[in-house]
């Protein structure tokens, strides 16, 4: 609803450069990647309950504070806060599917439901955002908050009804570090996490970089076009996701993945030669970035429940949330690049990080093949 609203934001009412903006996302989505991999441990030790209540909570408070904001600094900080509430609910979300479904199959289809369900009120989401960031851009991070507690309020009902109960670990401290050494000595899912890795950077561009070409190219109505380029993203999830997976069901998660990828490399190509201010180029590069992102981002969650080791569950997924550096770099280097004009170096560059993210997961193919053979 807000974030993609931020960069006109702060362009437009804080005069905020292309390396200031894209430094701000970086750190934001920095210090969510690296809290990301503890919030995984905190909830296997903890609980899933607490942590996703605390983090709801607080990013509540830290939306409003945003909300109420006059200066630059005070907008940068809030917006680093909100990076580091976004892993309290992601990873133990996505444990929670994996500790009350037993069947791999229904895992992937709760995986797949829940990815549908974000994308639908993403698609919700900009159309209040877009009409509240022209009239009310402060309005806009109220009800953001509000959304947060009443999810807060609605995780309270589901925990209360959930037919599983993971009891927390009371294990010393030390534990974290015994299993920051299991996850690290897993080759299959380093090599995933560094391809993920190049994955968040490529796709990142359309939070931050694409929105900072249009709203610097002079095209009229700026902050339509970026919330349409949202739109535009979200419905093509939703109208798609289940007919490419009901398509693409009896190939096994490596091949979707990369077939979502290749598709991402389209977008890259179209991105090259689009003129910034040609909002239709923008738009069908990002239609093409669209559809391989559902064909790839919901095997990114299939793939770490498969290899996570019930008891691991939440450290696994709060470790592949370091997959977000990739939305740390991706803004730091767009805003640099976009700082000198290079928007074709920076699509090419994407380009690159697609043909490596291709071989990454070839290659991986065939480990997991003789690893299960073995």
């Amino acid at each position: 609803m807000a974030w993609p609203f931020l960069i006109v934001i702060l362009f437009e009412n804080y005069q905020a450069s292309e390396a200031q903006i894209g430094l701000i996302f970086a750190v934001s989505a920095a210090v969510s990647s690296i809290f990301g991999l503890y919030v995984g441990f905190l909830s296997d030790k903890l609980g899933r309950k607490v942590i996703m209540l605390t983090g709801c909570m607080l990013a509540g408070l830290t939306y409003y504070g945003i909300g109420a904001a006059f200066e630059l600094w005070q907008m940068a900080s809030l917006m680093v806060i909100a990076g580091l509430m976004r892993p309290t609910i992601e990873a133990p979300g996505k444990a929670v599917i994996s500790d009350n479904l037993s069947d791999e199959k229904d895992r992937e289809l709760a995986l797949n439901m829940r990815y549908f369900i974000l994308n639908a009120g993403g698609a919700i989401g900009p159309l209040i955002g877009i009409s509240l960031a022209l009239d009310h851009p402060q309005t806009l991070f109220y009800v953001t908050g509000i959304t947060y507690f009443i999810y807060a309020l609605l995780l309270t009902f589901g925990f209360h009804f959930s037919k599983t109960y993971i009891a927390p670990s009371h294990e010393g401290v030390i534990r974290f570090r015994k299993v920051f050494s299991v996850i690290s000595k897993d080759k299959l899912f380093m090599g995933l996490l560094l391809a993920n890795i190049l994955l968040m950077f490529v796709y990142s561009h359309i939070e931050s970089s694409i929105p900072q070409v249009l709203a610097r190219s002079g095209i009229e109505n700026a902050v339509k076009w970026i919330g349409l380029l949202v739109i535009v993203n979200t419905c093509t999830v939703i109208l798609l996701q289940f007919p490419l997976l009901a398509l693409l069901e009896s190939k096994n998660v490596f091949f979707r993945t990369r077939l979502g990828v290749v598709l991402m490399g389209v977008a890259q190509v179209i991105f090259i030669f689009t003129p910034e201010d040609y909002a239709y180029g923008w738009i069908l590069g990002t239609l093409f970035l669209s559809i391989g992102e559902v064909i790839a981002f919901p095997t990114l969650s299939v793939q770490i429940d498969r290899l996570a080791p019930a008891h691991l569950k939440g450290s696994y997924f709060g470790a592949a949330s370091l997959y977000s550096a990739g939305f740390a770099i991706g803004p730091l280097v767009g805003g640099w690049l976009l700082s000198h004009d290079a928007k074709v170096g920076l699509f090419s560059v994407c380009l690159l990080s697609v043909l490596a993210i291709i071989v990454i997961y070839y290659r991986s193919q065939h480990y997991a093949q003789n690893r299960k053979n073995h």
